[in-house]
């Protein structure tokens, strides 16, 4: 799938300017959970609706159900809120997180969650801009290029900044840090 022109250079600038807001230098790790507070997207934890539904909420806190429920953005009227899976990892948590607040700096309007046969509704393109600005915000293009000059391993980066290791591994690669390194070593 591509993204509309100039959408990865917006990402990257989202990704330093939530920073920036939050007191961060542009390597800085990204707190999801500090991020959602300032854009007021209050987070609400799966577990807090087990006295209403336990049945359900076990389901998807079970290790069976855990796929098949990670996050997802609730509206009323012009405010949001996410309510994500506390019994997945934390690092994951982070990444749901991210892929929510992703939707709502990017304005994506709300869509009923499922269409008239009942299935799920799936935008592929707002889908793919929130995988892509989500990671964005967690690993930032400078947060990549600081984990490479400082020749960390992906996991002391997945520690640092509260991320999977496939999360810190993909943002190397997208943000072309070893060739980018390599370009500074030879000039």
């Amino acid at each position: 799938m591509g993204y509309r022109r100039g959408f990865k250079t917006e990402a990257n600038w989202y990704a330093r300017e939530m920073r920036g807001e939050l007191g961060l230098r542009a390597h800085e790790p990204l707190s999801p959970w500090r991020l959602a507070e300032h854009l007021e997207f209050p987070l609400i934890k799966l577990s807090e609706f087990e006295p209403a539904i336990a049945k359900e909420i076990a389901y998807l806190q079970s290790a069976r159900g855990q796929k098949d429920f990670s996050a997802l953005t609730l509206f009323r009227g012009q405010h949001r809120a996410v309510i994500y899976n506390d019994a997945h990892e934390k690092k994951r948590q982070a990444a749901d997180i991210s892929h929510e607040l992703a939707h709502g700096l990017l304005l994506h309007p709300p869509k009923p969650p499922f269409d008239e046969n009942g299935s799920r509704h799936y935008d592929a393109e707002r889908e793919a801009e929130a995988n892509w600005l989500g990671p964005a915000l967690l690993i930032s293009d400078e947060a990549a290029m600081w984990i490479g000059r400082h020749g960390m391993s992906l996991a002391d980066g997945s520690n640092l900044y509260g991320v999977s290791v496939d999360l810190v591994r993909m943002r190397l690669n997208v943000c072309g840090v070893t060739v980018r390194l390599r370009g500074a070593h030879a000039a």
